[in-house]
C-alpha cells in the first residue's frame, strides 16, 4: 500500500535542518525557532502524517515506523546531506527510528541530531493519551468534547506554566482537528505510539555516534525527565541540557533557552 507524501515547509539557507513536531501539533510549534535558525540554516518542517495539514487516510498506519518511513522518503526526495534532524516528544521517537535507520544504509547523511523531551522508553502516559488509547473511550471523547477544549486541556498537562500558553498556539493545533479523518487519525496514532519491538530498538541506542544534543524541561509530565537521562546514559556521543521551570514543550515555553542551546550545540 502507497503512503502518502508529507506536507512541508521550507524557510532559510544553509545547512539542512529537519524539524518533527509531537503528537497532536504541527510545524506550527517551531514559531519562535524558525525565524532566528533561518538565518543560518535551511529548515524543512514536515507535519507528520494525520496531523496539521498533511494527508490523514484511513488506513491506520500511524506507528513510529510508518511516520519515520515517510520522513526517510522526505529526507531521500529533498537529497538532505551532512543535515541535522530534530525531534520533538512523538517526534523524538520518530527521529530515533530515522537516526538508526541512516545510521546503517547512508551515515555520511545525518551529522548531528537533537530530541527535546523525546519519547524513548516505557512510561506511564499523560492522561490525554490514556484516554485516546483506551477502547471506545477515546473515540467517543475525541468526537463529542470542543476541538479548543481538547487542545486548551492537553497543553495545559503539557506547559509548566499554563499562563505562557498562547491562544494562536491553541487555535493552531484546533484548527487541523476540523479536517476529515484528523480526529481517527489522532486516536490511531495514540494506540500506535509504541513500538511492538520497542526493547529491541531501545538496545540499539548505544549504537547512535553522531553528536546528539538532549534537551529537556525538568518539569516535564508527559515524558518525564527520567527518561531524557536514560538516553543520555544510552547514547554514548550525547550531552543533556535541563531547563528549569519547563515543561513538556521548551520550544514553546522556554523559546529563548530553548533556541540558545540548539544554536550553540550546532555550531559547535
Amino acid at each position: 500500500m502507497n503512503q502518502p507524501k508529507l506536507h512541508f515547509e521550507i524557510t532559510g539557507a544553509g545547512r539542512p535542518v529537519l524539524l518533527l513536531h509531537g503528537f497532536g501539533a504541527n510545524s506550527y510549534t517551531w514559531k519562535y525557532l524558525r525565524d532566528p535558525l533561518s538565518h543560518r540554516f535551511r529548515l524543512i518542517m514536515p507535519d507528520l502524517k494525520g496531523h496539521g495539514l498533511s494527508p490523514k487516510p484511513n488506513d491506520k498506519r500511524y506507528s513510529v515506523y510508518d511516520q519515520a518511513e515517510l520522513i526517510h522518503r522526505l529526507i531521500i526526495d529533498q537529497d538532505l546531506k551532512d543535515f541535522i534532524i530534530v525531534g520533538h516528544s512523538f517526534g523524538g521517537a520518530i527521529c530515533l527510528v530515522t537516526t538508526l535507520r541512516l545510521l546503517e544504509t547512508e551515515p555520511a547523511r545525518l551529522a548531528k541530531l537533537v530530541l527535546i523531551d523525546g519519547a524513548a522508553f516505557r512510561q506511564r502516559w499523560p492522561r490525554f493519551l490514556r484516554i485516546l488509547r483506551a477502547p471506545l473511550l477515546g473515540d467517543l471523547a475525541i468526537r463529542i468534547l470542543p476541538n479548543r477544549f481538547q487542545v486548551l486541556s492537553t497543553l495545559r498537562e503539557t506547559y509548566y506554566d499554563g499562563g505562557k500558553i498562547s491562544d494562536d498556539f491553541v487555535q493552531a493545533y484546533a484548527a487541523p482537528l476540523r479536517m476529515p479523518g484528523a480526529k481517527s487519525a489522532l486516536v490511531a496514532t495514540a494506540r500506535q505510539i509504541v513500538p511492538s519491538n520497542i526493547d529491541d530498538l531501545i538496545a540499539r541506542y548505544p549504537t547512535i555516534a553522531v553528536p546528539t544534543l538532549i534537551l529537556w524541561g525538568k518539569e516535564d509530565k508527559v515524558v518525564p525527565l527520567q527518561v531524557g537521562e536514560r538516553l543520555h546514559q544510552a547514547i554514548p556521543n550525547s550531552r543533556m541540557m535541563v531547563l528549569e521551570e519547563c515543561g513538556h514543550v521548551p520550544q514553546e515555553e522556554q523559546p529563548e533557552a530553548a533556541l540558545a542551546a540548539i544554536q550553540d550545540f550546532l555550531a559547535g
